[in-house]
């Protein structure tokens, strides 16, 4: 294979460790000679042109190729798909960007080093998705895990920042001792760490119980990194305890990589992990549609929530059709979206304290006494939350319907039944917000007035953009939904 080849495969990771390395020169210049320690936003724009580069390099020189082909040795993995979900997750980085100038004109973050450490994530996650190998797969696992460590110890002042950063560090930690547990078992019966080479040898009933072991294993890591029962402990107090924008980066950017390495996984392994996928996805959703109902704390109830989502994603995966995978991902695509949406939000609810600090506001009851100023505010949050919840005619309500129907072909009644209930039940807490928001009388509250606060226009015009997206998602769904049936169907047949 010609080295133009390697590189128009490779293309997208070599533009961004080049990115990363001239970042890293303007931080050490920016520090040593200018001694600069505020956010300019000039580097806001370099970024967003350069990775809009970076999207038309992917768009316009991919190889039109039909089947996956394998290069350098089989370590690393090229299709349409991959380009495909490399496309998004830059999408996601630019929105990303602009969500981070507006978080940090309300509270001021160490700019360079946040972004070199988003920056060596995205990188990280891109090596994940087009790698063959375990190995380096769950190496790069763990350089994400050491930039969210850093993400999430920002919040140094903060008590309860400090806690959750040391519980998600030692949950992670035993996490990866799984992983590369489950790689050594692997690689003991089998002698390769191979993806696709595992997944013949197992086509051929060529293992034991010691590979069996190892999979599951190694599932189960993968299982902590998207937070499904019973391994989400981690999520509450991750989205309670860290700053927005490192909340935002956790449950978006890395969730697309891991559920496209539980894909790539899924494939080569399906015969012996389907019934296992199945079940724990399936108790995830029950388990956080129950838990949610109980939570006072809009980021909390934001983190149980993402568990239901995670949890309808893998589990429309592990029913192993083309429809079903294509739902999944068209489910996934869009729960980012709406997540971005919902994030944007929260950053409108904000107040100051005596000393004039500007914090976050948590409690679902005061939604009310913020959003009730602006009308137009309050109506497109009630929209993006009637999403979520699944009601008829939203986003979400559509991405449920292509999984309901993938179940519906597989003759699963009794499940479809129990997920609709699961839904209904769901639904519930997304509408009781909706309760506070509007119908909630405020000389009932025992809480002090918030401040007339003025945002910024950026954040509202950005906000604005999100919603418009939204809404020509819905009028453009099902030529999204034949777009990634189109890229996905020769990766599972």
């Amino acid at each position: 294979m010609n080295n133009f080849l390697i590189f128009i495969y490779l293309n997208s990771e070599i533009v961004t460790f080049f990115i990363i390395n001239v970042f890293i020169i303007i931080y050490f210049i920016e520090r040593l000679i200018f001694n600069s320690k505020e956010l300019d936003i000039k580097y806001i724009y370099l970024l967003s042109i350069l990775f809009i580069l970076l999207l038309y390099l992917l768009y316009s020189n991919s190889p039109n190729e039909v089947s996956s082909i394998y290069y350098l040795n089989n370590y690393f993995i090229y299709n349409n798909f991959i380009v495909f979900i490399k496309e998004f997750m830059i999408f996601i980085l630019l929105l990303y960007f602009i969500y981070y100038y507006n978080y940090n004109n309300i509270i001021k973050l160490p700019f360079f080093e946040y972004i070199i450490l988003i920056l060596i994530s995205f990188f990280a996650l891109q090596i994940i998705i087009i790698s063959n190998n375990l190995f380096i797969i769950f190496l790069f696992i763990e350089l994400v895990n050491l930039c969210i460590y850093c993400l999430i110890g920002l919040n140094k002042y903060s008590n309860i920042g400090i806690e959750c950063a040391y519980k998600y560090f030692i949950q992670s930690a035993f996490s990866t001792i799984i992983g590369f547990f489950a790689l050594s078992l692997l690689y003991n019966s089998c002698g390769t760490l191979f993806i696709n080479e595992l997944g013949l040898l197992i086509s051929n009933n060529n293992w034991n119980i010691i590979s069996i072991l190892g999979i599951y294993l190694l599932i189960l890591s993968i299982f902590f990194k998207l937070g499904l029962f019973p391994l989400h402990s981690w999520i509450a107090d991750v989205y309670q305890g860290s700053f927005l924008v490192t909340v935002l980066f956790i449950a978006t950017l890395p969730k697309i990589a891991y559920i496209y390495l539980f894909l790539k996984i899924f494939i080569q392994f399906y015969s012996l992990i389907k019934s296992f996928c199945l079940i724990i996805s399936f108790i995830t959703i029950i388990y956080g549609s129950l838990i949610s109902l109980y939570q006072t704390s809009l980021k909390r109830l934001i983190g149980y929530g993402s568990m239901v989502h995670v949890g309808f994603i893998i589990y429309s995966i592990s029913l192993y059709s083309i429809e079903s995978c294509t739902a999944s991902f068209f489910y996934l695509f869009f729960y980012i979206l709406l997540t971005f949406f919902i994030f944007t939000f929260m950053l409108l609810l904000y107040d100051s304290d005596n000393n004039n600090k500007l914090y976050f506001i948590d409690n679902i009851s005061q939604l009310n006494i913020i959003l009730n100023r602006n009308k137009l505010l309050a109506f497109m949050f009630a929209f993006i939350l009637l999403s979520l919840a699944g009601l008829p005619f939203f986003i979400g309500f559509i991405s449920k319907w292509y999984i309901f129907l993938s179940l519906i072909n597989k003759g699963s009644y009794i499940e479809l039944f129990i997920l609709l209930i699961v839904s209904i039940i769901s639904a519930a807490y997304y509408i009781r917000i909706l309760r506070f928001l509007f119908f909630l009388n405020n000389k009932n509250l025992k809480i002090k007035t918030f401040l007339n606060l003025k945002y910024s226009e950026s954040l509202l015009i950005y906000l604005i953009l999100l919603f418009i997206l939204n809404m020509l998602i819905i009028i453009l769904h099902p030529w999204i939904y034949l777009l990634i049936f189109k890229n996905l169907i020769f990766i599972i047949f």
